[in-house]
């Protein structure tokens, strides 16, 4: 109720003021301005929603490529897996995400690792 009767009397209190006050002037023009922003933006919000009660799962797939030939010595599954795959598991837990390390090197088995490669 207040809110509809301020815009007005800033309005009038600017006709009723003396161009000498311009300090008292610029206030009351910046204090209009805020006022009719503030109005715009609750409009705006009102209009943007967010569905909160979403039961659905998202799917991301992000395939990241080691550089493997570039630094040949490293042992990259390993930095990434850790003792026992600690390092992955605590990942997974901390982000909620699953991760899986595929491709040439990722298994202890080199021989089985061939064997699945070839019959792919």
């Amino acid at each position: 109720m207040e809110q509809e009767k301020y815009l007005p009397e800033l309005m009038a209190e600017k006709d009723s003021l003396d161009l000498s006050f311009v300090h008292a002037m610029r206030l009351l023009a910046e204090e209009i301005e805020k006022f009719q922003s503030s109005d715009e933006k609750k409009e705006d919000e009102e209009k943007k929603y967010l569905d909160v009660i979403s039961n659905k799962n998202i799917k991301l797939s992000e395939r990241v490529l080691i550089p493997v030939k570039q630094y040949p010595k490293f042992n990259f599954v390993g930095k990434l897996l850790g003792p026992r795959g600690n390092s992955l598991k605590r990942l997974q837990e901390e982000t909620g995400a699953k991760m899986s390390i595929l491709g040439k090197g990722s298994m202890r088995d080199k021989a089985k690792e061939e064997e699945l490669r070839k019959s792919e």
